[in-house]
């Protein structure tokens, strides 16, 4: 049996900024993951710093459009018919999350933590020496339709309505900026100040080099239990020892409620499957996230091509890829990008998701000593910086940045 003051678990872009946070107010911290860091979601996402991304997918058309979801896989959201069962409470609970007044609540909830996300995250950046993998060339959201367009003025106008930089295109300014792409939309806007990452999983790899050289210990290894301990400390047992602790993060992406304990809250939480599929030779024909509204894809050039990642589709952890999705988004592309070569490799993620779209920051109810950090969605990228500075000032006692009321675990 060890003894360290802070265990997190999971290893991906949200742990190891809480790790990093953690670590500069002087904690002991331990770091467990049973995959490399930064291997799993981290690693095959969008690759965008999206501190424009408020809307969530809650809004209250979806009450007309839901049947739809359950037939058909060329769409941006879909749902498993097999799968609709086994989570129909998940979706009850979603579809409260839909009314008008609410989605208002969390596109503000959401707002106010990626006012902070990208301060909170620099500052991890720039101590690891990462910058130099962020490309600030804002990213562009592209609409085929005028109908399209004009239904999203709302959005982009709340965005603008929060304090977000978007710049209204049209059809020149789109090919101004991007000369590669096929004249087929209508218009679209620009959010100047964001930026994209292009190698998300060196990013990871980096922020926890530089939490182990700062004297931080990360242990590749399986949590199979979270139990009480003496002194009201907790226990993480993983596959070769015991691990005693003062407080415990939990982290683990679409993991979390899947590692076995009596004293964590069982908590609404499900995964959007997200695919990618890379075009190897092709990262110069673009030169920023683009955004295909309609599609429900965002094409990143990375440092290893061209990434072209999104759509939805909830059939949870175990069902076997979905062949439909990936011919969807290389359908897409190829409609969107001119000269576009040949796609090699694709992929399959788990994205985190709660029934309102926000994640959980803040105390479990059973047992205080654990401390929430999942649920992000599609941000966790961009929203694991300031994650990991509010789950340090709750660890501490501390006035957080945000108002972590939104995120409590028992709002469910």
């Amino acid at each position: 049996m060890q003894s360290n003051q802070i265990v997190v678990v999971g290893a991906g872009m949200v742990g190891a900024c809480c790790a990093l946070y953690l670590q500069r107010k002087g904690h002991n911290v331990k770091l467990v993951d049973s995959h490399d860091p930064g291997s799993l979601t981290s690693s095959g996402n969008a690759a965008t710093f999206a501190n424009y991304a408020c809307i969530p997918i809650n809004n209250s058309n979806i009450y007309r459009t839901f049947p739809s979801l359950l037939f058909g896989d060329s769409q941006p959201l879909s749902i498993s018919p097999t799968y609709l069962l086994f989570m129909m409470p998940w979706l009850v609970k979603f579809l409260r999350n839909c009314r008008s007044n609410r989605v208002a609540e969390i596109i503000s909830a959401l707002g106010n933590l990626l006012e902070h996300s990208e301060e909170a995250s620099m500052l991890l950046f720039r101590e690891a020496n990462l910058t130099s993998l962020l490309k600030h060339a804002g990213s562009l959201y592209l609409y085929e339709n005028k109908k399209s367009l004009d239904s999203a003025r709302d959005e982009i106008n709340c965005r603008r309505d929060l304090g977000i930089k978007a710049t209204n295109l049209d059809l020149h300014s789109i090919r101004d900026l991007e000369p590669n792409l096929a004249p087929i939309f209508a218009g679209g806007v620009l959010f100047d100040d964001a930026f994209h990452l292009i190698n998300p999983e060196k990013i990871v790899k980096g922020l926890v080099s530089k939490f182990v050289s700062n004297g931080g210990e990360f242990e590749k290894n399986y949590v199979s239990l979270i139990s009480r301990s003496e002194n009201e400390e907790v226990a993480v047992t993983t596959e070769s020892k015991t691990i005693v602790a003062k407080n415990i993060v939990i982290a683990a992406g679409a993991w979390s409620m899947k590692i076995s304990s009596p004293i964590m809250d069982r908590l609404p939480l499900e995964t959007e499957r997200g695919y990618h599929v890379m075009f190897p030779n092709d990262s110069k024909l673009i030169n920023r996230p683009i955004g295909l509204a309609e599609a429900g894809i965002y094409l990143t050039p990375l440092d290893e091509g061209l990434r072209a990642a999104g759509t939805v589709e909830l059939a949870g952890l175990h069902a076997k890829p979905n062949i439909k999705r990936i011919n969807y988004i290389e359908k897409h592309v190829r409609q969107s990008v001119s000269h576009i070569g040949q796609s090699k490799g694709n992929w399959l993620g788990f994205r985190p998701t709660l029934p309102d779209s926000l994640p959980i920051i803040g105390r479990a109810i059973r047992c205080p000593s654990i401390i929430y950090a999942f649920g992000h969605q599609h941000i966790g990228m961009t929203l694991g910086g300031i994650t990991g500075k509010l789950v340090q000032q709750i660890v501490d006692g501390e006035k957080t940045t945000v108002d972590v009321f939104p995120y409590r675990a028992d709002r469910f």
